[in-house]
């Protein structure tokens, strides 16, 4: 899944920074340039132009989640803030699946639960270009009620392990529960995606948000639609409108 990523930092001029999450977004008026700082309060550096892919940069989320401040204060573009308030998501968990032999019960490589109120999707991540053939991995997405319950029940903080290792166990034995003889793995690991599916769109038609003035574009699947091609399509028209402006400084 990261393999667009990985092309991207080979490309010329491109410097990748690993393992840094970033504090605070402040844009320098005197100099007209966005000075980044990492969580740890370090200087990462004073940039042209900014490009947030993350809409909780901006939510109060972040502060139940981290306990800090959102790193981005949009009080400069009132208009921003607002549609980016309170965008409604779906939350999932997802459970990852190694199994020794390929699971030759299922003869299809993905599917969808019509009436478990576990499970939503199952997908064999094997099927992927590029997948090593010594085992055979699934990935399981709980439905959204199941995943608020355990929220509603657990918090937003980090899940613990005990939290984690119990929402592998109902959904496995919910996918087990197909009738399908499926064995049992050699290794499984649940994930919790807090906020997985956004329910609405805010900028279907510019597809991302942007401020011309400060430089900040913002995008995501938030913006166009809740799957892999709105964050695409989003991601290109926020390079479309930096790479715009950048060519005229």
């Amino acid at each position: 899944m990261n393999s667009i990523c990985k092309a991207l930092c080979h490309q010329p001029g491109v410097e990748s920074k690993f393992g840094v999450g970033v504090g605070r977004f402040e844009w320098l008026e005197d100099k007209n340039l966005w000075s980044v700082s990492g969580l740890d309060g370090q200087s990462l550096g004073q940039f042209n132009g900014v490009v947030a892919s993350d809409k909780n940069v901006v939510s109060p989320r972040f502060r139940d989640v981290t306990g800090r401040p959102p790193p981005l204060d949009l009080t400069f573009a009132p208009d921003l803030a607002v549609k980016l308030e309170e965008i409604p998501v779906n939350p999932c968990f997802a459970l990852m699946l190694a199994f020794s032999k390929p699971l030759s019960p299922i003869p299809v490589k993905g599917f969808s639960f019509q009436d478990s109120e576990v499970l939503s999707w199952a997908h064999c991540d094997s099927s992927k270009p590029g997948r090593s053939a010594h085992s055979e991995r699934w990935v399981l997405h709980s439905t959204a009620d199941y995943a608020r319950t355990v929220i509603a029940q657990t918090g937003l903080q980090k899940p613990s392990e005990a939290t984690l290792k119990k929402v592998a166990e109902e959904m496995f034995q919910e996918f087990q529960g197909t009738g399908l003889s499926i064995p049992l793995p050699i290794f499984r690991k649940a994930h919790r995606w807090g906020s997985a599916f956004p329910a609405a769109s805010i900028a279907k038609e510019e597809r991302c948000l942007w401020d011309v003035k400060k430089r900040l574009a913002i995008c995501g699947d938030f913006c166009v639609s809740p799957n892999v091609e709105g964050a695409i399509l989003s991601g290109l028209a926020a390079a479309s409108k930096l790479t715009e402006i950048l060519s005229c400084l």
